[in-house]
Parts: C-alpha cells; sequence; structure tokens
C-alpha cells in the first residue's frame, strides 16, 4: 500500500527542490522533471495543482517558470499531498470496505484509525524547510539537481 501517488511523489521533489533556491527564483517545469525522470507536461500539471493552495505562483514570459509562494517553513507536507492526491488516504478503510466506521467497524478500523492519525499529525507539522535541513547536499545533487 502506498501512501501518496507517483504524482505526489513529483510534487514534493519539485517543492524541495524549489525551496532550495533563494526566494521568487523561477524555475521551469522542464527543468524541474529531467532529474526527476518525469514527463514536463505532466510535471506542469501536477504543479498548477499547487498553485490554488497558494504553495506556488508562476511567471510567464522568457525567464518564465515556478516558484514558491511562501516561505519553505510555512509549508507542510500535507499541502502537497492534498493538492495532489486529495484526503482519501487519511479518511478511508485500510480494507477499502464501504460503509467501514464507529458504527460497523472493520477488523483494522481502530489501529487503523490510530496510526493514520500519527502520519497525518506528522506530515501536518513537517516543512519543506525541515525537510531540505535533513537531506544533505549530496543527497540533493544526485536526486533532485537540475540544470537551469
Amino acid at each position: 500500500m502506498k501512501l501518496i501517488s507517483q504524482g505526489a511523489q513529483y510534487a514534493i521533489s519539485a517543492v524541495i527542490a524549489l525551496s532550495k533556491q533563494p526566494k521568487g527564483t523561477t524555475v521551469s517545469a522542464a527543468a524541474l522533471a529531467e532529474p526527476l525522470n518525469c514527463p514536463p507536461a505532466y510535471l506542469s500539471q501536477l504543479l498548477s495543482k499547487l498553485k490554488p493552495s497558494g504553495i506556488l505562483k508562476s511567471q510567464r514570459g522568457l525567464n518564465g517558470g515556478v516558484y514558491l509562494a511562501r516561505d519553505p517553513a510555512e509549508i507542510a507536507l500535507i499541502e502537497v499531498i492534498e493538492a495532489i492526491d486529495g484526503m482519501d488516504f487519511f479518511e478511508n478503510c485500510f480494507l477499502g470496505i464501504e460503509g467501514c466506521g464507529r458504527i460497523e467497524p472493520c477488523p483494522f478500523h481502530d489501529f487503523w484509525s490510530n496510526e493514520r492519525k500519527k502520519i497525518q499529525d506528522w506530515l501536518t507539522k513537517t516543512t519543506f524547510h525541515e525537510c531540505e535541513q535533513r537531506m544533505s547536499q549530496a543527497w540533493f545533487d544526485l536526486r533532485l539537481q537540475y540544470s537551469s
């Protein structure tokens, strides 16, 4: 079982890469997509989903691209997940049973509710600034470095 989709993984990686840039620096979706092995058009669609929630802004033109709308310390991981995947992972039954809930719980309902809440709390309090601080420059260069 996967917590987040491949699209959310791409979006999170792109936001981490953008958090390494000086404030207001624009980066094209094509430049971000290359190290992620993601089709640029697909990444562009994903990144457009981050604009309504105030995570990204974009600039058109010759030096156009996307940039962070807020400081990385103000953007939680869960915001990107919610913008891309929604909150189904945190609301649906572990086994996928329709109607599972407090009245008719599945065998895993209580356990999964508690664990899911822990994951959701961690994603809510963990910011992109913290992610950036936790990764080494070598790790970033190997996985997320792009050519501008």
